[in-house]
């Protein structure tokens, strides 16, 4: 009995992610697994224009942290994905794995465990959406401070910031190694499904981030207008005073590991390096 029936390859378009693609394809056809193959921009474009992707048992994404999100938030979180990196940011990537052709064998063969990353909603008003690292609500004239209120209640706390500023970031517990980390927010282990808010310069002295404990509602609002980002895309232009809410969405990714640990702070560290 096969493990999987259907299987979608993802790679990002350049030559080095594409053999490896092919080599993945190959071995997948070699075992009788229906395969597809597919650039992400491909992907996105038809899941954007075109409506919902057909559903896959398995994902195969060859590429960096924004291959697999988009791979992963088009393919639906009822697949498996399998991560295989070929990028420059690979957090989301086990590092030294073997050939992609043993890997993908590997994964046929049932000899792997999985990892469940979380998901979260953002709504503004009645539409809702999905982000897997972060949503960014950043001022329209970056030229002036704008004027932010963030609300965040849990089980045990409830509190309300205000501040002055450019944006304000409300990230994950993986989304906290990206943006937030640039703007001087901590790296919260992925285990921990926390959300991280950052401010962007602010103007008050001592405002630092705030690490909201599981399964928070983050509520906040720009007074003036402001731009709305989730996962690096652009989604919305907020009028001022529109609402946004964050929460867990109690949906969660299933990816495809390998190794029990995993060297976080190495995966996130190592490629901002200076290489001069």
């Amino acid at each position: 009995m096969k493990l999987f029936e259907k299987t979608l390859v993802v790679y990002k378009p350049v030559e080095g992610c594409l053999k490896l693609a092919g080599l993945a394809s190959t071995v997948l056809r070699t075992y009788g697994v229906d395969t597809y193959t597919i650039t992400v921009d491909d992907l996105y474009n038809q899941a954007t224009y075109r409506g919902e992707v057909p559903r896959f048992d398995l994902v195969v994404s060859v590429g960096g942290d924004g291959t697999f999100m988009k791979s992963a938030k088009c393919a639906g979180y009822t697949s498996l994905i399998l991560p295989y990196p070929c990028g420059k940011r690979n957090a989301y990537y086990e590092h030294g794995l073997q050939g992609i052709d043993r890997v993908v064998e590997r994964v046929l063969n049932g000899d792997f465990y999985l990892e469940y990353i979380p998901l979260y909603s953002i709504c503004v008003e009645e539409s809702c959406r999905i982000f897997i690292n972060d949503a960014v609500v950043a001022s329209v004239d970056l030229g002036k401070a704008a004027k932010f209120r963030v609300n965040m209640e849990s089980n045990v706390v409830k509190t309300s910031i205000f501040f002055e500023g450019d944006g304000v970031i409300v990230a994950s517990s993986y989304g906290s190694s990206g943006h937030s980390l640039s703007a001087g927010g901590p790296i919260i282990i992925p285990e921990h499904e926390s959300l991280v808010i950052t401010p962007l310069n602010p103007l008050q002295t001592g405002i630092k981030s705030l690490v909201a404990p599981p399964y928070s509602k983050v509520e906040l609002w720009a007074k003036s207008p402001a731009h709305l980002y989730t996962d690096g895309d652009h989604v919305a232009l907020l009028k001022g005073g529109n609402g946004i809410r964050v929460e867990h969405s109690y949906r969660y990714l299933k990816v495809i590991r390998f190794s029990v640990k995993r060297d976080t702070w190495r995966a996130v560290i190592e490629p901002r390096q200076c290489v001069f």
